[in-house]
């Protein structure tokens, strides 16, 4: 059975129904004072600008909109044919919109086959107290979202660079208070982050090398300047010293004005240590080096004596040489001249009477001797022969192998006398002298018949004895 509304709550209806009607005129009222101004100024909006009833339906689109998702007017989100999660996301923020909140939210879906971000908008449209519908825009902020992941993953890169280094990085204002700090302070000074922001750099340095380095520091400052490679000494929170190698690059704003510095500082404790001890061994080598030197010079001057000295006896002892050798040739051509002189002596002795002597013997024993003549004569033979044996043992062989007649043909020859000549001197025939001739040759080994026999004989009287030579 249905149960018929009271007049009460008919009234009430009614009521309610009016009060929707006034404000809808209030509001028709409020957009028609200038209609043309304002629906200008719709239809220029760079964006989605639209706007629903309390039902849920468009009642105003700009071109834009239009030109996005065609003619809305009448219809509803749900009418619309997108993702189910941009959908459902657009209905929940009507909702809360037609609840009184003003609604901010990003949605993404695919546009023109494009993924598109947007900003969307949602506002209440009041009367009074009363919600009459909703406004709403869309903002494209595609480009937006990529500059920001751009920024986000050089942000995330800068952050692992700056986390990961072995160096600290640093930003001061222009009064020289730390404003940033990397987490690398912590392993280079042992302070935390918070423990530095706010601090000078001065104010982690020894008194004497704070005055040294902010001296340095202010003109870096006049100048607004790039800096590198200032080495300052740092105290370490243990209470050590760390050495530090800073540089910096100056920072301004939109409109240059001057903000600060960013800069880097590197930990060269070891290095400095390194090097400090480089130049003690050095200085420890070029000591040794020195002192080395002074006594390779002073041994050197030693050798250099030494060798003076020694040069000096070695040329004492060439000069004694040297006259030993001129005594000693001096004796032996001495010695040879004796023995020459001797030879010679004893050969001309000999040679005499070989030469002399032994061909009148020869001619007298060829004569009728008596016999006591013989006696005498063979007397004398046997004298001679004592007088001579001596001597043939150093003679030359030209007269100890030919007879007495080769003999005194052999020295008319040296006397330059001819064949002829011999035989007529001697009373011998031709032949005969040339038979003797052919004899001394062959006795004294001339083989050769281009060798000449006078001069060969000549020679024999100026030949030295084996006996003399050197």
């Amino acid at each position: 059975m249905t149960v018929k509304p009271t007049y009460e709550a008919l009234k009430q209806r009614v009521k309610e129904l009016e009060q929707r009607i006034s404000e809808v005129t209030k509001t028709e009222a409020a957009l028609s004072e200038n209609p043309i101004v304002l629906r200008a100024a719709i239809e220029n909006l760079p964006f989605d600008f639209f706007a629903l009833d309390k039902d849920g339906r468009y009642f105003l689109q700009n071109s834009v909109c239009i030109g996005h998702w065609g003619n809305l007017i009448g219809l509803r989100p749900q009418d619309i044919q997108v993702d189910e999660t941009v959908m459902n996301t657009w209905i929940g923020n009507n909702r809360r919109a037609l609840s009184g909140e003003i609604v901010k939210d990003e949605v993404e879906y695919v546009h023109d086959g494009q993924k598109r971000h947007y900003h969307n908008i949602i506002s209440p449209i009041k009367a009074g107290e009363r919600i009459i519908g909703i406004l709403g825009m869309n903002l494209d902020i595609t480009d937006q979202k990529k500059l920001e992941l751009a920024l986000r993953i050089s942000r995330q890169r800068y952050q692992e660079l700056v986390e990961t280094t072995s160096d600290w990085i640093w930003e001061v204002d222009e009064n020289g208070t730390y404003t940033y700090c990397s987490p690398k302070v912590k392993d280079i000074l042992g302070y935390s982050i918070e423990q530095v922001i706010g601090k000078t750099p001065f104010d982690f340095m020894p008194e004497e090398e704070a005055k040294r380095v902010a001296g340095l520091y202010r003109d870096i400052i006049r100048k607004r300047e790039a800096f590198a490679g200032l080495e300052n000494i740092n105290r370490h929170k243990a209470g050590h010293e760390v050495t530090l190698e800073t540089s910096g690059v100056p920072l301004f704003d939109d409109n240059g004005k001057f903000i600060g510095f960013r800069g880097i500082d590197r930990d060269i404790t070891k290095r400095k240590r390194a090097e400090s001890s480089l130049e003690k061994l050095n200085e420890e080598l070029e000591k040794r080096i020195e002192k080395r030197t002074v006594e390779l010079m002073e041994t050197n001057r030693q050798l250099e004596k030494e060798i003076e000295e020694r040069n000096q006896v070695e040329e004492e002892l060439r000069v004694r040489t040297r006259d030993l050798e001129n005594l000693n040739t001096a004796l032996k051509v001495l010695l040879k001249k004796r023995n020459e002189d001797k030879f010679e002596l004893e050969e001309k002795i000999a040679g005499n009477v070989k030469e002399l002597i032994s061909p009148s013997l020869e001619k007298i024993k060829r004569e009728n001797l008596g016999k006591r003549e013989r006696t005498f004569l063979e007397i004398v033979e046997a004298n001679l022969d004592a007088i001579i044996s001596p001597f043939e043992r150093t003679l030359s062989s030209k007269f100890i192998k030919l007879t007495p007649s080769e003999i005194q043909v052999a020295n008319l020859i040296k006397l330059g006398k001819t064949s002829k000549e011999i035989a007529a001197l001697s009373n011998l025939s031709f032949k005969t002298i040339e038979f003797h001739r052919d004899n001394i040759r062959t006795k004294l080994g001339l083989k050769n018949k281009k060798i000449n026999l006078r001069t060969h004989l000549l020679s024999l009287d100026y030949q030295p004895s084996p006996a003399t030579e050197s």
